[in-house]
C-alpha cells in the first residue's frame, strides 16, 4: 500500500514544513508495518513537497493515519500549507523481494 502526499507550503514556511516533514518521517519509519517513508522537495519549486509512504498493508497505513505524531503534524498544516494536501492511495502490485 503506497500513499503519496503532495504538499504546497507558503514561500515563507517552506523550511519549517521541511523540518516538520523530516521529523515526522523519522518517527513514522519506526512504526510497525512501515516499509519506507521518504520526503522529497522539488528543485524547481522549493515550496512543493512529495511524501512517499509504503506500508505492509492497509491496516499499517490506517495505524499511521491515526497516530499521534501525524495528528500533531496535521494541526500545523493549517499555517504551513498554502493549499490542502493532495493524497494518492495506490495498491502495490509488484515490489522487489528483500535480499
Amino acid at each position: 500500500m503506497l500513499l503519496i502526499a503532495h504538499l504546497h507550503s507558503h514561500p515563507h514556511t517552506a523550511d519549517e514544513l521541511a523540518a516538520t516533514l523530516c521529523a515526522l518521517a523519522t518517527v513514522s519509519r519506526a512504526e510497525a508495518g512501515c516499509l519506507s517513508y521518504t520526503v522529497h522537495r522539488r528543485r524547481d519549486q522549493p515550496e512543493v513537497f512529495v511524501v512517499c509512504e509504503l506500508y505492509r498493508d492497509q491496516a499499517a497505513c490506517d495505524a499511521h493515519l491515526a497516530s499521534a505524531p501525524l495528528r500533531q503534524a496535521l494541526r500545523r498544516f493549517d499555517t504551513l500549507l498554502s493549499a490542502p494536501p493532495v493524497l494518492q492511495m495506490c495498491d502495490t502490485i509488484s515490489m522487489p523481494s528483500p535480499l
